[in-house]
């Protein structure tokens, strides 16, 4: 019997087809959310800081708003970069499920 799974990947554009929102911004977010800092999320993906604050500053300058706030005690997200978090997180999740189902009723039925 043959074993495979479908692979949905939610990679979010704009209008002249550059990547704004995808697993690795979601990553990113998520690792500064999780640690509280831009320098530790950068350590824990194993990616250099200069990437990590690059990444961030495209994605706020594609959507228009500051999705982190960076202080003296670290850094978090906004309202706005919580939102986005959060919303991405659940298109994925949707977005499996539905590719999932769709898998299992065209190859194994």
């Amino acid at each position: 019997m043959m074993v495979a799974k479908a692979r949905a990947i939610v990679r979010l554009e704009n209008d002249r087809g550059f990547t704004i929102m995808d697993p690795e911004r979601f990553q990113i977010l998520k690792a500064v959310d999780q640690s509280g800092s831009m320098s530790k999320a950068a350590a824990k993906l194993s990616k250099q800081f200069r990437r990590v604050w690059t990444i961030i500053k495209e994605t706020e300058a594609h959507f228009g708003f500051a999705l982190v706030e960076t202080g003296p005690n670290g850094s978090r997200l906004t309202t706005e970069g919580q939102r986005l978090l959060s919303n991405y997180e659940e298109l994925m999740k949707s977005c499996k499920r539905s590719t999932n189902s769709k898998f299992r009723k065209l190859f194994f039925t």
